[in-house]
């Protein structure tokens, strides 16, 4: 008798073993032609044939030789990054002693700069030695015929009788063995932003920044330096002493509602006014470093926190210039000044502080070896 099935068993359905070696050899397939493509950069051909030297199998130090003959170092690779630190003008280390004798001036502006005009104040110099001559004002006029990249690409320098007259009248103040020093104004000029706005810090409308002193150049600008230091090298060869760096700063803003300035070169920093200044002021010092020994390089602090440390409304910093510069010239009165050697006496790594750090007073000579005079027409009571 048959054997009932009591359950119906499903239908099994075949399984195609023969796609599994297919798939296998698809997936070596693709290897091989990643590895293939993927190796050639790792091909090394030469006379004897061509073989494949990974970096992870090479010794640090190992050489190879290409196909003409050279031998390559293998170095180890490393990981880098870029990081950028903001400059500390701190630890700035002191120039050697440099040649700066007394100075005992009498200031010129330039209004005054005419051949009758300088025999008078050479003939009031009785215990001078000097004379202080404004060479280039805030107006951005210069006094002499500049030949600066600057100068001849915006005709900033037009010759005219004074400026014809200029290398007279300093040899004729030479003659009388007077020492003559040129100021000149860096960051405030009214020639050069009617020529160009591409040295002019903006606003952020756009407009040109300017407050009650003046137009303001942008300090950042690395051509701004390299003018500044051609001028400064022309008064040299023009016969001067020593030159004075005057308005070498970043404007000060207003504390309530400052505006957003515009600069003209972008920087890798963050932006604050003493980078602005002390990179100015170090740049210019950098390309004069072959003046000569008996040529002087000095510059104004315009405020008494400058001398102690950065003043951050205007980025000047008095210790950072006493040791760039031969001199630091400071506006200042007879009741200050001692307490304006205080400050500065620590700061003054060589030198005498009386001859580096130099007063300029109004209508009084004060017992210091070193002083500039400038005369002020006093108000009547």
């Amino acid at each position: 008798m048959a054997r009932v099935q009591e359950f119906y068993k499903g239908r099994r359905k075949r399984r195609n073993h023969a796609l599994i070696p297919f798939i296998v050899l698809l997936l070596l397939f693709s290897l091989a032609m990643v590895l293939f493509y993927g190796m050639q950069k790792y091909a090394v051909i030469t006379d004897d044939g061509v073989s494949v030297e990974l970096p992870i199998l090479k010794e640090p130090g190992a050489t190879t030789v290409d196909s003409s003959g050279r031998e390559i170092k293998n170095f180890p690779k490393i990981q880098t990054e870029i990081v950028f630190d903001e400059p500390n003008y701190s630890g700035a280390e002191a120039n050697p002693e440099p040649y700066a004798p007394p100075v005992r001036a009498i200031f010129v502006p330039a209004e005054n700069i005419s051949r009758d005009k300088l025999l008078e104040y050479a003939a009031r110099l009785v215990s001078g030695n000097a004379l202080l001559l404004e060479m280039k004002p805030r107006s951005g006029e210069t006094l002499w015929e500049s030949k600066t990249q600057m100068a001849m690409a915006y005709s900033l320098s037009a010759p005219t009788e004074r400026t014809a007259q200029m290398p007279e009248l300093i040899q004729m103040l030479k003659d009388e063995g007077i020492y003559l020093v040129a100021q000149i104004s860096c960051c405030i000029d009214e020639t050069l932003p009617t020529r160009t706005t591409a040295y002019c810090i903006a606003t952020e409308t756009g407009f040109m920044y300017r407050d009650e002193k003046g137009t303001w150049l942008d300090a950042y600008n690395l051509d701004l330096r390299t003018w500044i230091a051609e001028m400064v090298q022309e008064l040299y060869d023009l016969g001067f002493d020593e030159v004075v760096l005057a308005d070498l700063a970043h404007p000060t803003l207003p504390e309530e509602n400052p505006p957003v300035l515009r600069y003209t070169r972008e920087i890798s920093t963050e932006r604050s006014t003493d980078l602005a200044s002390c990179g100015l002021a170090a740049g210019i010092a950098k390309q004069l470093e072959n003046r000569g020994e008996d040529k002087v390089l000095s510059i104004y602090c315009d405020s008494l926190t400058s001398l102690v440390k950065t003043d951050t409304s205007t980025g000047q910093n008095g210790p950072y210039f006493m040791k760039l510069y031969d001199r630091v010239y400071l506006k200042t009165d007879k009741y200050a000044y001692s307490y304006n050697v205080a400050d500065m006496q620590p700061n003054t790594q060589y030198g005498n502080v009386y001859d580096r750090l130099v007063p300029v007073v109004d209508n009084y000579i004060p017992e210091n070896t070193s002083w500039i005079l400038v005369d002020v027409e006093e108000e009547e009571d």
